[in-house]
C-alpha cells in the first residue's frame, strides 16, 4: 500500500501535472571592473575664493608692476583639461582679481617661451584661434548663464555669453585691457566697468568663475583653473566660486547708439517696361537702452 501511494505522488509531481517554481528568475548583469571617475577638489579651490578691495586703480598698461597687486586674490595651479585629463600644464599661469567701487581688475602672467607665442593683434572676437586667457563669470551665480571675457597677448578683447553649451559673441561690453609680452611670456591687464556687467553682489553674495589658458600650439591645449569632469555633461556646474565683493556702486546707465541707413531702390516703368532707379533715401534711428 505504502509503495502504491508513493508511485501515485511521483505520477503526480513529475507527470502529466505541470511543475510550477516560484522562485524569482535572477537576471545577468553584465559586471564591469570601471571605477567611478571621482574629482577630487583641491581645499583652496572648493571654497569660495575672497576677492580683495582696492585701494588705489591699477594702471591698465599690461605691466603688473604696481603694489596694489600684492594684494589681489590670486589663481594659480592650472590643470591641463584638453587634450589631457586634468593632468599638469605645459607652462604655468597665475591670474589676480581686485575691484574698487567702480570697476572689476583682472590680470594675467602667462609664462612661456617669448619666442613662441602666438599672437597678432587681431580683431575684436577673433582672438580664440591663438593664445589666449579667458574668464568665465557667472555673475548670479545660477550656473545658467555667464560671461565670457577673452584677450590676447596683445590685451585685443573677445567677449560673448555661454548659455548651455552655445555662446553667443555677438554680445559686446565695455572694458579697458592691455598686454604685452615680457622676457619670460606675456601678462595681461584689465578694467570692467560694473556698470557694464549684470550681477548681484554684496555681503555673502557669489559668482561662479573659472579661468581657461589657451596655448595653440600645443594642440590648442586648455589649461583651467578648476579641474573638470569629463563623465559631468555640462561646464556651469563645475566652476568655482568668488565671493567680498561689497559697496559697490550703483549706476543708472543710459546708453544711446544712433543709426543711419541709406537706400535705393529701383523699378520698371510700366509703359515702356524700362528699369530707373529712384532718389537715394536716408532713414534715420536709434537704439535706447536704460539701465535701472
Amino acid at each position: 500500500m505504502k509503495a502504491r501511494l508513493l508511485l501515485l505522488l511521483a505520477l503526480l509531481l513529475f507527470g502529466g501535472v505541470p511543475v510550477w517554481s516560484f522562485t524569482k528568475p535572477q537576471r545577468d548583469e553584465p559586471k564591469s571592473d570601471a571605477k567611478p571617475n571621482k574629482l577630487v577638489i583641491p581645499a583652496e579651490k572648493a571654497q569660495p575664493v575672497v576677492v580683495k578691495h582696492f585701494e588705489t586703480a591699477p594702471v591698465i598698461d599690461g605691466v603688473l608692476d604696481e603694489e596694489v597687486w600684492k594684494t589681489a586674490a590670486v589663481f594659480k595651479d592650472f590643470v591641463q583639461t584638453s587634450p589631457g585629463d586634468n593632468t599638469a600644464p605645459s607652462k604655468p599661469t597665475i591670474a589676480m582679481m581686485g575691484y574698487d567701487s567702480k570697476t572689476l581688475y583682472l590680470a594675467f602672467h602667462c609664462f612661456d617661451d617669448k619666442d613662441k607665442i602666438r599672437a597678432t593683434v587681431a580683431r575684436r572676437d577673433q582672438v580664440f584661434g591663438e593664445d589666449n586667457v579667458r574668464v568665465f563669470l557667472d555673475t548670479f551665480n545660477d550656473q545658467r548663464r555667464a560671461y565670457v571675457l577673452g584677450f590676447n597677448p596683445f590685451g585685443v578683447q573677445q567677449d560673448g555669453i555661454l548659455s548651455g553649451f552655445n555662446t553667443d559673441f555677438n554680445f559686446d561690453i565695455v572694458m579697458e585691457s592691455k598686454g604685452i609680452i615680457v622676457d619670460d611670456g606675456w601678462t595681461v591687464e584689465v578694467a570692467i566697468p560694473f556698470k557694464s556687467l549684470r550681477y548681484e553682489a554684496g555681503k555673502d553674495k557669489k559668482w561662479g568663475i573659472d579661468i581657461w589658458r589657451n596655448i595653440d600650439r600645443f594642440n590648442d591645449e586648455i589649461d583651467a583653473w578648476m579641474p573638470h569632469n569629463r563623465d559631468i555633461s555640462g561646464q556651469l556646474i563645475q566652476i568655482g566660486h568668488i565671493t567680498g565683493m561689497e559697496n559697490i556702486s550703483t549706476e543708472r546707465t543710459l546708453e544711446i547708439i544712433p543709426s543711419l541707413t541709406i537706400r535705393e531702390r529701383g523699378r520698371r516703368r510700366t509703359t515702356d517696361q524700362t528699369f530707373f532707379n529712384e532718389p537715394v533715401g536716408f532713414e534715420a534711428g536709434a537704439n535706447i537702452k536704460f539701465s535701472i
